[in-house]
């Protein structure tokens, strides 16, 4: 047999549930929370549920219809950014950039 020395370039992905109360799941919490990236998420998570208090009520417009009541941060992939989309439209990719 040929003997050939390579080398194979690995990276970890993680991936956390978030309850219906907007907290990581604690499995996943015990799970990563040794990860270099968790700090982030979590940072990011809390970043979300403070921007979705109920008290901002009126301060954010849906992405897709422009409503302003009900409405609720996401994380956009394909623009790598947050938009607010309202109950109507939380299955729809949003048309703008935000």
């Amino acid at each position: 047999m040929n003997k050939k020395k390579g080398r194979i370039n690995r990276s970890r992905m993680i991936t956390v549930k978030v309850n219906d109360n907007g907290k990581l799941n604690s499995k996943d919490i015990r799970r990563h929370e040794k990860h270099p990236m968790f700090p982030y998420i979590n940072r990011f998570n809390n970043m979300l549920n403070k921007l979705s208090d109920s008290s901002r009520e009126g301060e954010y417009r849906c992405a897709v219809c422009g409503a302003d009541h009900g409405v609720s941060p996401h994380f956009d992939p394909k623009t790598q950014s947050i938009v607010w989309l309202c109950r109507d439209h939380l299955t729809e990719s949003p048309k703008v950039d935000a």
